[in-house]
């Protein structure tokens, strides 16, 4: 957001410990009734909401949800955690009743999606983040190389 001249800001919505349910389970590799953190927020730009982030993280990655104040990453890397690798999934979304209104939007604005499944060093599985960002608000540029 500072390259694009804007300050960039964020609030939690929930930030909490509880155990794996079942697409958790499978997308972090977790048996039934293993530990989790789940934390929610709403991203800013210049006090405008322009994103929803949730993420579950592996119990084995931070000892709190306490431990985590402004960055997740931030923690994650104090914790010797960091994710080195991800793979990331995009795609267009109508924002559904309680998202729009969270982002200051009308219902069935378009949003995208990016899921995101982080890995440790070690290939461990460590975080799942779904984020919802409006579809007014972002422009993604890649850069594609030896075609």
């Amino acid at each position: 957001m500072a390259a694009r001249g804007r300050k960039a800001s964020s609030s939690w919505i929930s930030r909490a410990p509880g155990t794996v349910n079942p697409e958790e389970a499978m997308m972090l590799g977790l048996s039934p009734g293993a530990p989790v953190l789940r934390f929610a927020r709403i991203r800013y730009a210049d006090d405008e909401p322009m994103a929803l982030e949730f993420s579950t993280i592996a119990g084995y990655c931070l000892a709190s949800v306490d431990v985590v104040q402004d960055s997740l990453y931030g923690a994650l890397e104090k914790a010797g955690n960091r994710p080195v690798r991800a793979l990331q999934r995009l795609r267009a979304v109508p924002f559904g009743g309680e998202h729009a209104r969270m982002l200051g939007v009308d219902p069935g604005h378009p949003g995208l999606l990016i899921e995101r499944r982080a890995f440790l060093r070690d290939g461990r599985p460590a975080e799942v983040t779904r984020s919802y960002y409006r579809g007014d608000a972002y422009d993604f540029v890649a850069e594609l190389s030896d075609l």
